[in-house]
């Protein structure tokens, strides 16, 4: 299916809101909203879910505690060197290997899945999302199927839109 996207513009940040939250609704598509600053009525409105970086996090920590206990046991378990009757492999330095290594995985994890699930280096922005919504105006935009932009037009006017234009 073809896409469609169209962009609405606003003169207060509850009407954006309002708009995002009809086409949302609706089921109509995605819809992504622009502000000159942050709004409590924007950030209300939007659709949140648990962000997936916390899961690479961590799988990073739980990856990093792994491998600083498995390679200092597999060292010393082939190094072989039995010192004044102790175990061969000793249990402090592993936990505190492991607890340093599970820290040094769960930020690179966490720095690695923000970096990849957030999409950077981001490509350039659409050509829409440009029209003085750093000055005095909010957005939304909305991606929806080809057939659905004018029930998505309509949500759009209907929340109080000054303008809606066209996009793909």
């Amino acid at each position: 299916m073809s896409q469609a996207t169209l962009l609405g513009v606003y003169a207060s940040g509850e009407a954006a809101a309002r708009a995002a939250d009809a086409v949302r609704t609706a089921g109509l598509g995605a819809a992504a909203t622009y502000a000159p600053a942050a709004d409590p009525a924007l950030l209300a409105a939007a659709a949140r879910r648990p962000s997936p970086v916390r899961l690479c996090t961590l799988l990073g920590g739980v990856a990093g505690a792994a491998a600083g206990i498995a390679f200092p046991a597999y060292t010393m378990l082939d190094m072989g060197l039995v010192v004044g009757g102790k175990p061969v492999v000793s249990i402090p330095p592993l936990v505190i290997i492991g607890f340093e290594l599970a820290m040094l995985g769960a930020a690179l994890g966490g720095l690695a899945g923000f970096l990849l699930l957030s999409r950077l280096p981001r490509r350039p922005a659409p050509a829409l999302a440009g029209r003085g919504f750093t000055d005095d105006r909010y957005g939304v935009l909305v991606s929806c199927e080809h057939r659905r932009r004018k029930a998505a037009r309509a949500a759009l006017q209907k929340a109080g839109a000054e303008e809606v234009h066209d996009g793909a």
